[in-house]
């Protein structure tokens, strides 16, 4: 099984940051990061796979598609499974805890930014075990 990180914010200073903050870590050699979920979506589509996971670092708070509907749509469209969704934001209001919680694909909330005792600690989250093991 190959697991396959994505990072979806708007900011590219985030990306760009997040990014570094992985390979650093060792959480992933090579993130790949999308500007928006719609781009994120398409590229999910075109190379889901049965042996493959996305883990997927998702900023709530976006322009034309926010976090809350790409989860929706990754619903939707039956993407939900191929996925772990860590929701990224800088919030700390508990009711988006709450409401992360309703998607089958999120496994954690993290507070922005990342940092690398953070990726760590998330390498021991239960559905990554496996791939870091």
């Amino acid at each position: 099984m190959n697991l396959e990180v994505l990072n979806v914010d708007d900011d590219k200073m985030v990306l760009f940051i997040h990014e570094k903050m992985m390979i650093h870590s060792e959480f992933s050699n090579s993130p790949k990061s999308f500007e928006n979920g719609y781009l994120t979506l398409t590229y999910i589509s075109e190379n889901k796979s049965e042996d493959k996971k996305f883990v997927i670092f998702l900023d709530v708070n976006m322009p034309n598609l926010d976090g809350w509907d790409f989860m929706d749509e990754l619903e939707k469209r039956e993407l939900d499974s191929y996925c772990y969704i860590f929701v990224v934001t800088s919030s700390i209001d508990s009711s988006d805890k709450d409401r992360a919680a309703t998607y089958d694909a999120a496994i954690g909330f993290v507070e922005k930014p990342l940092s690398i005792d953070r990726l760590k600690e998330l390498k021991k989250t239960k559905e990554l075990l496996p791939f870091f093991d």
